[in-house]
């Protein structure tokens, strides 16, 4: 059985840094990184409703993609 982590690393390695967010996103615990990801993910799943709010999806997408790469050591950061 992979851990989330593994699987996060993975997808990474493949390119698919939406996927990584998105398993990144449904860690259990509820530190301030966690918050970050899930937030990221629902912008990239929601951009309309936060552009509503006056945030800029692409942007709280870009922040936390480079976090996830900066949590996980992953290569290819942006």
């Amino acid at each position: 059985m992979r851990s989330k982590v593994d699987t996060v690393r993975a997808l990474w390695a493949t390119g698919d840094r939406i996927g990584a967010l998105r398993i990144a996103a449904k860690f259990f615990d509820r530190s301030i990184e966690t918050k970050v990801f899930q937030r990221g993910m629902d912008a990239h799943n929601h951009p309309g409703f936060y552009r509503q709010l006056g945030k800029d999806p692409e942007r709280l997408t870009a922040c936390a993609l480079e976090l996830l790469s900066k949590r996980f050591k992953l290569n290819g950061a942006e």
